[in-house]
């Protein structure tokens, strides 16, 4: 009995000192204070709230697709490769996928039919896949 209770102990002592100190977080605007924290906060809060991207969560890649595209459609600045690559990472190491992740998207393969699709909307796909609908403006306009 009492190796289980010194076996218990131990276990509980040694996952408090190995468990991380927690991040301090900046009181005006909730992110976490590590890292390349400053750039971020600099870049981002110009625009739009921290609530903005800290309720989101994504990959490298998610954050990366995000930059293009609020440059693209945004209002976004072009922004030197090293601080883009700076504000990518905190995200990512930050607010990268974890338990609440949101799930992939299914695969359209693995989607039921449209059951709103109207007869008109049904022959139209139909003509577009028969190439009877041009896809492209005619040209010269």
């Amino acid at each position: 009995m009492r190796f289980l209770f010194v076996f218990t102990l131990m276990l509980v002592l040694r996952s408090l000192c190995s468990a991380e100190a927690p991040v301090p977080l900046d009181p005006v605007t909730g992110m976490k204070m590590t890292g390349d924290w400053e750039i971020v906060r600099n870049h981002c809060i110009i625009c739009h709230s921290p609530k903005t991207f800290l309720q989101q969560r994504g990959t490298e890649s998610n954050w990366a697709d995000t930059l293009v595209w609020m440059q693209k459609h945004g209002g976004l600045w072009k922004l030197e490769p090293a601080i883009e690559k700076s504000i990518i990472t905190y995200l990512a190491a930050n607010y990268g996928p974890g338990d609440k992740f949101r799930r992939a998207p299914i695969s359209l393969s693995l989607m039921p039919a449209n059951p709103y699709g109207t007869e008109a909307r049904q022959e139209a796909e139909a003509k577009k896949k028969a190439g009877l609908i041009p896809t492209a403006p005619p040209a010269g306009k």
